[in-house]
């Protein structure tokens, strides 16, 4: 079974890690830790720094990634050492790497975590987990994690 993990930052990524172990997966698993690092767009406000700047936080987000997805793939290799993983370091759009590479995998299962946003959030900020949820070529576990403090609206009874 081959199941890609979507890694997209240190304190959700724990999360997700911590979930996958407490599940007993079959000794024929097969896990991809995948992080994808996003461009960083002409028009946003990084756009104003000079190349040499932005080539340098590339490179830092390159290694931070690199650093995570070691760190994520021993601790699961340590709690599940029948399995085999590996680690995926790709740069484009989150959403679409995702699904190209469970495609070309091929992937059984995603799994991918959850900010736990209101849909008004995550029409504001996108949602990648939806993204995946509704495009991918095999299934989705979505993980909700916790980390992030949510507002809460008052409501009237």
């Amino acid at each position: 079974m081959n199941i890609l993990l979507a890694i997209d930052d240190s304190r959700f990524a724990e999360e997700i890690l911590q979930f996958v172990q407490k599940q007993s997966w079959f000794d024929k698993a097969e896990f991809t830790l995948l992080h994808v690092v996003e461009p960083m767009l002409v028009g946003s406000y990084l756009s104003v720094l000079p190349s040499p700047v932005l080539d340098e936080l590339k490179e830092k987000a390159r290694v931070c990634a690199t650093e995570l997805l070691n760190n994520i793939a021993a601790k699961l290799r340590q709690s599940h050492p029948d399995v085999q993983v590996k680690t995926e370091l790709i740069e484009g759009f989150a959403r679409e790497e995702i699904i190209g590479y469970a495609r070309k995998w091929p992937a059984d299962l995603i799994v991918v975590g959850s900010h736990g946003r209101t849909a008004v959030m995550s029409l504001l900020l996108g949602s990648v987990s939806q993204a995946v949820i509704t495009t991918a070529p095999c299934s989705v576990l979505v993980v909700r994690c916790k980390s992030e403090e949510l507002p809460t609206w008052p409501r009237s009874h």
